[in-house]
């Protein structure tokens, strides 16, 4: 039977704490597209790291001796290469104005070869050829309005970040990475890898990184802050989808805080004429939700897949939520 939203009652928390909860699970159990759409050469390298990890955590019985275990990892070909290449991901959503993530991913697995090329040998002289291509492949998918020169930039930035890595710090991603011990101080570390304008598009291209390499249940190779459990500390993006069903399926009331009830009284109120959130607006809910959920990165991928999936399509019997979202599907996020 579906819950009519007249049945919301705040004393019963468990309820709101049920939703929180199946959207964790339902993270859990897929991928994040990064993976889904690496190249061939990548995909045994993910698997590997992934294993070798499972492995030396039940041997040491949940705890891991990171040293070891990285030495484990740059014993498997490719790992290094795997990295930059989640990384030149990232940056290149700063480097396309209309942003599509799964668009970008699958450019770049047919760009393999040439960004492999870059990936083992991050020269300046390959940028200008790999940025054009990228752009062209790019606009081929029907996304219009780019600028060769803003993809150009991201690639540079990555090019210099990897080679002061290794010049200043000689260091590899794959040495590097692991050495973080908190979130916080990782974030601090990585826009030298990124173009220089400090706006909201470069905070989530950092993070998604990050929720990349800080999890077991991704690429776990930020060893140092999985270790610690700092990545419960990851702050999340915050998305148009991860937002839309924290909000509408009532997950967000798990907080009963002031500001939770005045979002929930305009749903309430809006019910017959619909109701219209931005993002911004609830930004600082959805991340407390996840927060609380006590894994936010497994969390945020639950949101962001059901919204994209389901959510955004109102395929409401097949979605994961159906048994226990409120269904507040009048209300639009933007």
């Amino acid at each position: 039977m579906a819950m009519s939203s007249l049945e919301i009652d705040l004393r019963r928390r468990d309820r709101y704490e049920d939703i929180v909860r199946v959207i964790n699970e339902y993270g859990s159990s897929v991928k994040e597209s990064i993976f889904e759409n690496l190249p061939d050469e990548l995909t045994v390298p993910y698997q590997r790291i992934r294993e070798l990890y499972m492995q030396e955590t039940t041997r040491g019985r949940g705890r891991i001796d990171v040293n070891s275990l990285i030495q484990l990892y740059m014993n498997v070909p490719k790992a290094e290469e795997l990295l930059r290449y989640l990384l030149l991901a990232t940056v290149l959503f700063m480097g396309f104005r209309n942003l599509r993530n799964e668009v970008i991913y699958k450019v770049m697995h047919r760009n393999y070869d040439r960004i492999n090329h870059l990936l083992s040998n991050p020269e300046y002289s390959l940028i200008n050829d790999i940025s054009m291509k990228l752009l062209s492949d790019y606009e081929n998918e029907g996304v219009k309005g780019e600028d060769v020169q803003e993809v150009s930039n991201a690639v540079h930035s990555f090019v210099y970040g990897l080679r002061k890595l290794t010049k200043a710090y000689g260091a590899t991603l794959l040495r590097w990475v692991p050495k973080f011990r908190y979130v916080a101080d990782f974030e601090k570390a990585l826009p030298m890898f990124y173009p220089p304008r400090a706006n909201e598009r470069r905070k989530r291209a950092i993070r998604t990184f990050i929720r990349w390499v800080s999890h077991e249940a991704n690429l776990p190779v930020a060893l140092g802050i999985i270790s610690r459990g700092e990545y419960r500390r990851y702050t999340m993006v915050a998305d148009v989808y991860s937002t839309m069903v924290t909000i509408r399926s009532g997950a967000f009331l798990v907080l009963g805080n002031d500001h939770a009830m005045k979002v929930l009284n305009r749903i309430l109120v809006n019910r017959d004429g619909g109701v219209t959130i931005k993002v911004d607006e609830v930004k600082g809910l959805v991340r407390a939700t996840g927060r609380l959920s006590n894994d936010p990165i497994v969390y945020e991928r639950g949101a962001f897949k059901i919204g994209h999936e389901y959510c955004s399509r109102l395929r409401c019997n097949e979605c994961p939520l159906n048994k226990v979202c409120m269904k507040f599907t009048w209300v639009n996020i933007k």
